[in-house]
Order: C-alpha cells, then sequence, then structure tokens
C-alpha cells in the first residue's frame, strides 16, 4: 500500500512518506514534477521519510533535481514516546505545533489552531482547528464542538460530540468511536508506550 502524500503545512509543503525508499523512490519522482508544473515549474518541499543513508539522500536530491524540486530538509524525526503535560490556558488565535504526544487539561478554543506530529488527549471540549501529520496518530477528547480535525490525508471534518470520543485514522476517513474514559485511554496509552 502506498502511504506517500504531499501535504501543505505553514506556507511550505512536506512530502510524507512511510513507504520503503525503492518504492518511494519510483512515486517520488512522478509527484514532485506535477507539483512543480502545477506551480509554474519551480517546487519546494520538506521531507518526512524513513531514515536513509548518505547513498539514498543523493538519490533523493537527484531527483528532486530532476523534478525543478528545492531540497529544503527534513522534518525532525519523532523521538520516543513520552507525553508532554499542557496545563496552561489556551487563548483564542493561538497555534501551537506539538511534535510529541500531548495531553492538554484545558478547553481548545474556537479559532486556536493545533498542528500535532503525535497523539493528542484532551480533557476538556475542542472546539478549534487540529491537523494530525500521520495517519497512526489519533485523538480522545472530553467533548468537541464545531471541532475541525483533519488526520494524515483525510479532509478536514467537522465533529460534535457531547461524550467523551476517540478519533483515529482508517482508510483514508477520520473514524470516531464514543468511549468512556477508562476504556478511550487504556487502549491508546497502551500503543503509546
Amino acid at each position: 500500500m502506498v502511504e506517500d502524500i504531499i501535504k501543505a503545512v505553514n506556507h511550505s509543503f512536506v512530502y510524507v512518506s512511510r513507504s520503503e525508499f525503492g518504492i518511494m523512490t519510483e512515486i517520488c519522482g512522478e509527484k514532485l514534477l506535477a507539483c512543480s508544473q502545477r506551480h509554474g515549474g519551480r517546487f519546494e518541499a520538506f521531507f518526512d521519510c524513513l531514515d536513509c543513508d548518505e547513498r539514498q539522500l543523493i538519490t533523493l536530491l537527484k531527483i528532486c533535481e530532476q523534478a525543478h524540486t528545492l531540497f529544503l530538509g527534513f522534518v525532525s524525526e519523532k523521538g520516543e514516546k513520552e507525553i508532554k503535560v499542557l496545563n496552561r490556558k489556551i487563548y483564542p488565535g493561538e497555534r501551537l505545533i506539538f511534535e510529541e504526544d500531548v495531553m492538554i487539561f484545558q478547553d481548545i478554543p474556537f479559532d486556536c489552531y493545533l498542528e500535532c506530529y503525535g497523539n493528542l488527549i484532551v480533557l476538556g471540549k475542542i472546539k478549534g482547528c487540529i491537523d494530525f501529520y500521520h495517519r497512526d496518530c489519533y485523538c480522545v477528547a472530553s467533548s468537541l464542538q464545531q471541532a475541525r480535525i483533519r488526520i494524515f490525508d483525510s479532509q478536514f471534518h467537522k465533529l460534535t460530540s457531547f461524550s467523551s470520543s476517540v478519533l483515529y485514522y482508517e482508510n483514508g476517513q477520520i473514524m470516531r468511536e464514543e468511549k468512556t474514559w477508562e476504556v478511550a485511554l487504556g487502549s491508546p496509552l497502551e500503543k503509546a508506550v
């Protein structure tokens, strides 16, 4: 199964790949060339892919050159799974980026934007916009009120739920299961450790 996408992030693009390097090189050139043609013959992208050695990096740079793409660098890799705890007020209009799993003890206001490279547990109400960058990310929340959520390559979904929910990615869609906190925290935390 092909797991390569190009995603717009902070007015730039990130080529996200979870494929083996050989498979990625077959797909990468075509996707980057299509994007460079679409953007007037020049395209710039960061890369978020599995570890590559020096030889593979040179191959990737050659593919970028042939596709008229400027290689901007690699997105930082996810380290060991640790849960960061955020216990402060989140203000409307605030933009937060989390590279690790995070637990928030506050409501997320309507016009707040979160970018998550890890999992998110919210002991409060989600009203804002949350963008998860990996297909294995999940979100556990006390409640959702007009929350706009996207996981991996799915569309943004506007969700409302008045009970605790677990959101996860499956077959290009966001799936939602209503669960009690004991059940909701049992399974995702075991996966995180």
